[in-house]
């Protein structure tokens, strides 16, 4: 009977386990489009570093025209952690809010 007991729970939680793995695999569509924008936005900070240190090189440049270039890559870092959280937590709301100011919502 302890044995029965024993192997029905592990049963039990075994099922719970695959559930919680499934629901985890199984994101909504939003949250995938966010990984998306995730990614898009990864690629304009790279490309704004580069600009940002090929100006820096020159050293000929308007001081203006780098720190506007140094505030927008701040800003995209930083939206960017924001879209990594929401998308670990798989909020779908928030996600969609990320999509609309990113301009791929509907």
């Amino acid at each position: 009977m302890k044995q029965l007991l024993k192997s029905l729970w592990g049963v039990i939680i075994l099922l719970l386990g695959g559930a919680a793995a499934y629901a985890s695999y199984n994101k909504s569509k939003e949250v995938k489009q966010l990984k998306k924008a995730i990614k898009n936005n990864e690629k304009k900070e790279k490309e704004i570093q580069s600009t940002l240190n090929d100006l820096d090189k020159d050293r000929k440049v308007n001081k203006k025209e780098i720190t506007s270039l140094k505030r927008k890559l701040t800003n995209s870092k930083k939206q960017t952690e924001k879209m990594e959280k929401v998308y670990d937590e798989d909020n779908v709301d928030e996600a969609t809010a990320f999509l609309k100011k990113v301009g791929q919502g509907k």
